[in-house]
C-alpha cells in the first residue's frame, strides 16, 4: 500500500496564506506582539526572532508528548512556513505544527486568508478569545487569538492512498494544545 505525506499540501497551502496575510514582524518595542514578558504564550517579545522562532516559544517536547500519542523530538523552527515543528515518533500525527502569526492586531487579515485560500472557516469556542478551524481540514488544525497573538496548531499525519480521515482523537489532541498555550 503506497503511503503518502500532506507535507508538500501542507506548505503550498500555508505559503498561500502567508502570502495574503500581513504579518507584524517585531516593529514595536515588544516585538509586535503587545506582550513584556519575552516568554509563554506571548509568542516572546521579538528581540529579534523570526516568527518561527517565536512559535518555538509558545510549547515544548515536554507538553507536545505529554498531550499526543507518542514521543515528541525538540521544537525545530522552519522559517519557510514559519512553523515550529515537534516530530512525534509512535503515535498517529507525525509531527505537529505551531505556527506565529504575529499580534492580535492581525486577527482580521489572518482569517481572511484562511478565509480565501482554505474553503472558509468555522468558528470554535472555549479556547482562547476566538479560535476557528479551516474548512478543509476540520478541527484537527485551530488557530487561536490569546494573550495578544495568534497562532495555529496544526499536526501533520501520514496516511495511506485514498486518504483516510483523522481520528476524533487527533482533533482532541489539537485542541488541548491549543488550549494549553491559550492558558499560559
Amino acid at each position: 500500500m503506497k503511503t503518502q505525506s500532506h507535507s508538500p499540501v501542507l506548505v503550498f497551502v500555508c505559503a498561500i496564506a502567508m502570502a495574503s496575510l500581513s504579518i507584524g514582524c517585531g516593529d514595536d518595542e515588544t516585538g509586535g506582539t503587545g506582550a513584556t514578558n519575552g516568554t509563554g504564550a506571548t509568542g516572546g517579545s521579538g528581540n529579534g526572532l523570526s516568527n518561527a522562532e517565536r512559535a518555538c516559544q509558545l510549547t515544548d517536547a515536554a507538553t507536545v508528548t505529554e498531550i499526543f500519542e507518542g514521543t515528541a523530538s525538540d521544537g525545530v523552527p522552519d522559517d519557510v512556513i514559519p512553523e515550529c515543528r515537534f516530530e512525534i515518533t509512535g503515535g498517529e500525527a507525525k509531527s505537529v505544527g505551531v505556527f506565529f502569526f504575529g499580534p492580535e492586531s492581525n486577527w482580521d487579515s489572518v482569517r481572511e486568508g484562511f478565509e480565501d485560500n482554505r474553503g472558509g472557516t468555522t468558528d470554535v469556542s472555549g479556547i482562547g478569545d476566538e479560535a476557528f478551524y479551516p474548512n478543509d481540514v476540520g478541527p484537527t488544525s485551530l488557530v487561536v487569538r490569546a494573550n495578544g497573538i495568534i497562532f495555529e496548531v496544526s499536526p501533520l499525519i501520514e496516511t495511506t492512498f485514498p486518504p483516510s480521515l483523522p481520528s476524533a482523537a487527533l482533533a482532541e489532541d489539537v485542541a488541548e494544545l491549543a488550549n494549553t498555550i491559550a492558558d499560559s
